[in-house]
């Protein structure tokens, strides 16, 4: 599969696994690559998260936006603002590492803050950092602010929680978008 037929499903049911998942389809199982999803965060027309089960997932812009309206975001932790004053500093974003060093922060704790921030919507991948292997490499994580900012707006919905129960009902059940949602 290509990037326009990764574009084109996430556009279609919104929101993709990283990994295999019990209610959610997955790159391998759509026959897309690593490399599909990188491009498509590099033009950001995708939005990576673990909003779904604390598991990294791809969300297309449309779902995204409706989360955001539909979700409130709990207070950041300490360490987890830490990071985000970082990277408000920085668009291009920064990578795992870089982010640690300059927090000087230990392994556990920020990946604890990075998890918060990924599951809160604080923070995306805004780009790729260095390719480790043909099939995996890291991220630069940037905010979701500087994500939108270069991302294409889109309009409120009248009714985000609707319109996001609808679009996602045929790709998950229903119990499973009222987690999303919460």
């Amino acid at each position: 599969m290509s990037t326009a037929q990764l574009k084109h499903y996430l556009n279609a049911t919104g929101i993709l696994a990283c990994n295999t998942d019990i209610h959610l389809r997955c790159l391998e199982d759509i026959g897309c690559s690593w490399a599909d999803a990188v491009e498509l965060i590099e033009k950001k027309e995708l939005f990576l998260s673990k909003v779904y089960r604390k598991r990294t997932v791809y969300l297309s812009p449309r779902v995204y936006y409706l989360l955001k309206q539909c979700r409130v975001q709990r207070p950041m932790p300490e360490p987890a603002q830490r990071l985000y004053e970082l990277l408000r500093d920085i668009p291009c974003g920064l990578e795992t590492g870089e982010l640690r060093e300059l927090a000087q922060m230990d392994q556990r704790t920020l990946l604890t803050a990075m998890d918060f921030l990924l599951e809160e919507l604080y923070i995306t991948a805004v780009g790729n950092g260095h390719w480790l292997n043909p099939n995996w490499s890291t991220y630069r994580y940037g905010t979701a602010e500087h994500w939108e900012a270069a991302a294409e707006p889109r309009p409120e919905a009248e009714d985000p929680r609707g319109t996001l129960m609808e679009f996602l009902s045929w790709s998950m059940p229903e119990e499973e978008i009222r987690r999303l949602i919460r």
